[in-house]
């Protein structure tokens, strides 16, 4: 097996409940959904974990997301 490429996507928040964030979770492209807490997500935006500001969504409908990350074997 080679080296695995991880990269999350943020949706955004759910229609449900504001502070809960729907992001995907990609590897090697097969897509996993996962939610996570508002607080939790500024948290990591806080530490630059995103790539962009999370004010605009880009032209696929993303909010933010990460570089790609190669695994280390």
């Amino acid at each position: 097996m080679g080296k695995r490429i991880l990269q999350i996507d943020v949706k955004g928040p759910t229609k449900i409940d504001n502070n809960i964030i729907e992001c995907v979770l990609s590897v090697d492209g097969r897509d996993c959904t996962f939610f996570t807490s508002r607080s939790n997500y500024e948290a990591l935006m806080y530490d630059k974990v995103f790539i962009r500001d999370g004010k605009e969504r880009d032209s696929a409908g993303i909010l933010n997301t990460t570089n790609m990350f190669e695994e280390i074997l």
